[in-house]
């Protein structure tokens, strides 16, 4: 990437930055908004550390009336699959906030569906360390679909 593009993408997470502080706390929404643009352009400069980070509060800001999520065990399993999400695609970026919204409500069902699992198991999971469960659950995440609009990209010229 070239040194102006980081620039550019730079300057763009420290105004993102600015107007996140100037957002009301009550506005979980807006806030969302300028997080997930912060995670765009981690994203784009390749810190994808920062981008899952980014990405996985903004989602779930969006979508925090749908869940309780005070449950830390929900919050890391939802931050883990995020990271696998995006580390999967090839273009290492949510492209939109409907992309962002289908990607954290599959990650929810698949939630609800361990959550159930956990109560109808015959030997109870200890659950001090689930990461590396949660790093093994697979969720099929619509990767081709973005293989697709590169067919389809090519199918044109």
């Amino acid at each position: 990437m070239k040194t102006d593009e980081v620039r550019r993408y730079r300057r763009a997470i420290t105004q993102c930055s600015l107007k996140l502080s100037l957002v009301d706390e009550a506005n979980a929404k807006e806030s969302a908004l300028w997080i997930y643009r912060m995670g765009v352009a981690f994203s784009k400069i390749g810190e994808l550390g920062e981008a899952v980070r980014c990405f996985s509060n903004a989602f779930l800001l969006r979508n925090k009336e749908q869940l309780d999520t005070e449950h830390l065990k929900w919050r890391e399993f939802h931050d883990i699959q995020m990271a696998i999400y995006l580390l999967g695609k090839r273009n290492k970026v949510i492209t939109s906030l409907a992309e962002g919204d289908m990607i954290h409500h599959l990650i929810m069902s698949r939630w609800y569906a361990l959550l159930e699992q956990m109560k109808s198991a015959h030997i109870q999971l200890a659950t001090d360390n689930l990461t590396e469960w949660f790093k093994s659950v697979k969720i099929d995440f619509p990767w081709e679909l973005e293989d697709i609009g590169h067919i389809n990209e090519a199918n044109d010229l």
